[in-house]
This record gives structure tokens, C-alpha cells and sequence, in this order.
């Protein structure tokens, strides 16, 4: 199942890697996105936080999506956190893997009760996904 999953997580970044290279971007994204990329070269190896802001603010633009994926799994191998995993449940929710945003929206309700968080913002998001 966990191979299947990380198959259509694939398959899916694959897609939106072609779309987006088809997709005309105004200037002020190309050089936001080259900002992003800078910043995100520059951080330490220890900065999750980095490669998460950079893959929120692409997931708020909706461009450069493949990368963001990218930087959203770096984030997580730096550290697990609620922050890291709310990241990816939105990119996974914009891409349209409901199942898959809300499991991983509940981690990061999990592990945001753990860090002290308040989980309210959390909670609507898998509630509006149901």
C-alpha cells in the first residue's frame, strides 16, 4: 500500500512537473521562485524551516509545484514536525490527493498536540476536506 502511495505521489509530480513547464509565469513569480531557490541553497542542512516557508509560498502561488515537493520532503527529513506536515497535506490537497491530505493532516494534528499547538486551524482544514 505504502509503495503504491509513494507511486501516485510520483505519477502526480511527474504530471504537474509537465504542466507547469508549459505554463507561462508572470516575471514577479519567476523572481520570487528565484528567490526562493537562493534562499533555499543557502540554508543550513539543519533548517527545515527554509525549505518549508519556500514550499508554502509555491503552493500559494500554485507554480513551481515539482520543486516544492521537493523542498516539502526535505523539510520533513530535517524534522517531523506539525509545521512541515501541514505543508504537505496542503500541497497534497491542492493536487487533489484527498485521502492522502487529510492522513496527513491528522499527523500533524498528532504531532501539534505533542509540540502544544493549537490544532483549531488544523482541525477545520481535515474538517473541510471530509
Amino acid at each position: 500500500m505504502k509503495a503504491l502511495k509513494q507511486l501516485l505521489v510520483f505519477v502526480l509530480v511527474t504530471i504537474l512537473a509537465v504542466n507547469t513547464s508549459f505554463a507561462k509565469g508572470n516575471e514577479r513569480d519567476d523572481n520570487e521562485i528565484n528567490q526562493l531557490r537562493a534562499s533555499v541553497e543557502n540554508a543550513s542542512s539543519s533548517d527545515w524551516k527554509v525549505y518549508a516557508d519556500a514550499a508554502e509560498r509555491c503552493i500559494e502561488l500554485k507554480t513551481n509545484l515539482s520543486e516544492a515537493y521537493i523542498w516539502i520532503e526535505k523539510s520533513i527529513e530535517i524534522d517531523s514536525n506539525s509545521t512541515t506536515l501541514e505543508v504537505k497535506g496542503d500541497y497534497l490537497k491542492l493536487n487533489g490527493a484527498k485521502k492522502m491530505a487529510i492522513a496527513t493532516y491528522n499527523q500533524a494534528i498528532l504531532a501539534g498536540m505533542q509540540e502544544g499547538r493549537d490544532i483549531t486551524k488544523l482541525q477545520k482544514k481535515v474538517l473541510r476536506l471530509r
